[in-house]
């Protein structure tokens, strides 16, 4: 559980960063801003990250009405399709249930585009 609550902190850093530094990230932000949660299903972990045009802001609180929510079954399942060098590994996960998408599917492409600007 652990590991998953650090990668879920270093997410929220490399969005930060890439805000600061990347023009095409805040353009894609001005268009349309995301508020997104990632959370177990047992809701132990669980992180919000409200992505604007201002700026980014993470919490382990819901502040703000929600765009889309990733439900991992277990943080070993997070751990192990977030990680994943798989490129279709989350797909899969969607596929094969061991990721529940609720709120708004169409968000998840636009979270899959800004995901391609993070820099590690």
């Amino acid at each position: 559980m652990l590991k998953l609550r650090f990668l879920l902190w270093i997410l929220g850093f490399l969005l930060k960063r890439t805000w600061r530094n990347d023009e095409k990230f805040r353009q894609k932000l001005e268009k349309q801003p995301l508020n997104f949660a990632i959370k177990t299903a047992d809701n132990k972990i669980e992180r919000h990250f409200f992505l604007q045009s201002t700026g980014i802001k993470t919490t382990g609180q819901n502040e703000a009405p929600l765009d889309m929510t990733l439900i991992f079954g277990t943080a070993a399942q997070a751990w192990s399709t977030l990680t994943s060098k798989d490129k279709n590994a989350f797909m899969r996960a969607i596929q094969e249930g061991d990721v529940k998408v609720t709120g708004d599917y169409k968000q998840l492409f636009q979270l899959q585009s800004l995901m391609k600007h993070l820099k590690t």
